[in-house]
């Protein structure tokens, strides 16, 4: 690893993509089980999560200091964090569920995860940060390890395929666009909670239009678990600490850790719902850890 990379960055990224992981066997619960649509299970989640994140941070900084104030225009800070909460939350989830509808899941997950190869050569051409050749092999271990992790079926409708590679790309956008939004005044914390919110309001929406709906009252003792899970460790939780790493590093070295989400995401399924450890899983667990060192490994040169 490089000297760079400091033991608190690495564990805020392990802590999120685990927290980020997670939401795959509850919202699968939810979707699959609970039967609540989607979009409107999105919006309502990050609804809630924005507002108790914003809520939190107004005891804690002030209620002055939750309202984005840039150095030159106020109205361009809000413009940010639109624009996060539209890619990060609004189209990556979105495309992500829309993916979910023509494709299975392990596909879709698969696609979603290349997030960190778009963030590597958006980054490379914008000269944020350099794609060498150990950092692209690396990329191409991190998705193979992916794959083996989820176990993936190839056959696929081409629209969801796009559909899950434009959630990736999404992110990947956003990825570039938040670090230098992170480099103003404004804490990560406030900024994962406006984003949480503009995007919850946006699926929520469409949600609202698709004529989307649930009655709450109904969930069960496990769904309402479920649901909180998702609410505060799988949204604030895993947003603020990704946030917060990602102020703290590059954006390469940052995205390369979202490999190990749907390798978590695989180990709770197999704990929560019963699904089998296989050599593939333990394969690919390897190719991801070996894919994060070699792309946070830094030439001499650098």
């Amino acid at each position: 690893m490089s000297p760079s990379i400091s033991f608190r960055f690495i564990i805020l990224l392990v802590v999120a993509t685990f927290f980020m992981g997670s939401s795959f066997p509850t919202g699968k619960f939810l979707i699959s089980s609970a039967h609540i649509p989607p979009f409107y299970l999105g919006g309502v989640r990050f609804i809630i999560a924005g507002i108790a994140l914003l809520l939190y941070c107004a005891f804690r900084y002030g209620i002055d200091k939750i309202i984005p104030k840039a150095e030159d225009s106020t109205i361009r800070d809000w413009i940010n964090l639109f624009f996060i909460g539209v890619l990060q939350t609004a189209c990556a989830m979105g495309f992500l569920n829309l993916a979910f509808g023509y494709i299975n899941s392990a596909l879709a997950a698969v696609l979603f995860f290349t997030n960190p190869f778009w963030v590597l050569i958006l980054a490379h051409f914008c000269h944020i940060d350099r794609l060498t050749l150990k950092r692209f092999l690396g990329l191409i271990l991190g998705i193979t390890g992916v794959a083996l992790c989820l176990n993936i079926d190839s056959k696929g409708n081409i629209l969801g395929i796009v559909f899950a590679l434009c959630g990736a790309l999404s992110w990947a956008l956003c990825t570039i666009g938040s670090k230098s939004i992170l480099a103003t005044q404004n804490p990560p914390f406030i900024i994962a909670g406006w984003q949480m919110l503009f995007g919850g309001i946006i699926l929520f929406l469409i949600s609202t239009f698709s004529t989307e709906s649930y009655p709450f009252l109904t969930l069960s003792a496990l769904g309402w678990f479920n649901f909180w899970w998702l609410v505060f460790p799988a949204s604030v939780g895993s947003f603020s600490l990704w946030f917060l790493a990602l102020q703290q590093g590059g954006v390469a070295q940052a995205s390369s850790f979202l490999f190990l989400t749907p390798m978590f995401a695989t180990i709770l399924s197999m704990i929560f719902l019963a699904e089998s450890l296989t050599i593939k899983f333990m394969l690919g667990c390897l190719l991801i850890f070996s894919a994060i060192y070699m792309i946070n490994q830094r030439s001499k040169k650098s």
